[in-house]
């Protein structure tokens, strides 16, 4: 099993880029998952119905889907925590 912890950025739909920690997994047969970490509350309203888009490690681009909007909770001062399933080759 491979894994990645550190720095990416979450590209979503509409073109925007933000900065997150990121925690992937991927298996032996590719299939890659993991979690997105973002500390600014203010990006809850922005973030919270993503439901597909890309993620970038190192530059290398990671396209994902968010299964369930609902895992992730407002809560002041965050953290917020995206659970993402990789749909495609992973991008580490």
């Amino acid at each position: 099993m491979d894994t990645y912890t550190g720095l990416a950025v979450l590209l979503i739909e509409d073109g925007r880029k933000f900065d997150t920690a990121a925690d992937l997994t991927k298996d032996s047969n590719g299939s890659w998952q993991g979690t997105l970490t973002f500390n600014d509350e203010t990006l809850f309203p922005v973030l919270v119905n993503v439901r597909d888009g890309h993620v970038l490690v190192n530059d290398r681009p990671g396209e994902f889907v968010r299964p369930d909007t609902s895992d992730w909770a407002a809560t002041p001062g965050g953290p917020f925590i995206m659970r993402i399933l990789g749909s495609g080759g992973a991008p580490f």
